[in-house]
């Protein structure tokens, strides 16, 4: 699925806190072992650089909805009680 997504967007700039954030977890020694849905869309053998931007910025996008839609569940604890629960379970689903 394509997105419409503007990778010079600034929404997309890695900010300085960002960068401290990934040097300090050493990113760049251990994202080649994280598997992808489809690494042929982050080849730069198979890609060119603008369409590799573009499928990183569309992960984002995807990654930061799933994130959002995690706490959907916890409207269901008005109709189930229990909030506890639907939170608990809510937080480790954005956790993943």
């Amino acid at each position: 699925m394509l997105l419409g997504v503007n990778s010079n967007n600034k929404w997309f700039h890695q900010t300085k806190i960002e960068n401290k954030f990934y040097r300090i977890l050493h990113v760049k020694d251990w994202k080649k072992f994280l598997p992808t849905y489809d690494s042929t869309l982050f080849d730069l053998k198979t890609q060119n650089l603008d369409d590799i931007i573009n499928n990183m910025c569309q992960a984002e996008l995807i990654h930061e909805l799933m994130f959002i839609f995690s706490l959907v569940p916890i409207a269901f604890s008005i109709y189930f009680g229990d909030l506890y629960i639907f939170i608990l379970t809510s937080i480790v689903a954005m956790m993943f």
